[in-house]
């Protein structure tokens, strides 16, 4: 039987040195850049205008936000801006029409879409805007919460004015 030789070399060296350099990336890239941005401290401040799109709302709530009502995220509770504008939208869907057999944009009776604006102060975090913590961007989803309606929508168009 051949004795195996059991110790340290060159090729274990580099496999250490590796797996160092990986850990040390992900350490980087997930904890030190985050503490990083925040220890920076962006001080510039905006004014977010966002609209955010409810879909698919029975027309019994559609009138359940006004102008003027506090945002809260309803996953986090927190306060996420005012309401500036609603806009009120007919809810459609992709149907086909039998007679031309060609999909077309249909009107669903009962529900509608809403557009809703909202204004709140925000830093520049990174790529996105935060306000009081809370991640803003361009598709973002949103859990909203009104004095007498829930409803969750997607962020669709973003404005930041310093």
């Amino acid at each position: 039987m051949a004795k195996r030789k059991t110790g340290f070399n060159l090729m274990d060296a580099v496999i250490l040195v590796a797996i160092l350099a990986v850990v040390a990336l992900l350490l980087y890239v997930f904890v030190f850049s985050e503490s990083a941005s925040v220890q920076a401290g962006n001080t510039d401040s905006y004014t977010l205008t966002y609209v955010v799109e409810a879909t698919k709302i029975s027309e019994e709530f559609a009138d359940k936000i006004s102008i003027g009502d506090t945002v809260i995220d309803s996953a986090k509770k927190m306060r996420i801006g005012t309401v500036t504008a609603v806009e009120v939208k007919p809810y459609e869907h992709m149907a086909t029409n039998l007679h031309e057999g060609k999909l077309v944009l249909t009107p669903v009776d009962g529900y509608k879409n809403l557009e809703i604006t909202v204004q709140a102060d925000a830093v520049l975090d990174g790529i996105s805007y935060s306000i009081n913590g809370y991640e803003m961007y361009v598709g973002a989803k949103i859990f909203l919460s009104f004095g007498d309606m829930v409803c969750s929508g997607y962020c669709i168009s973003l404005d930041a004015a310093q």
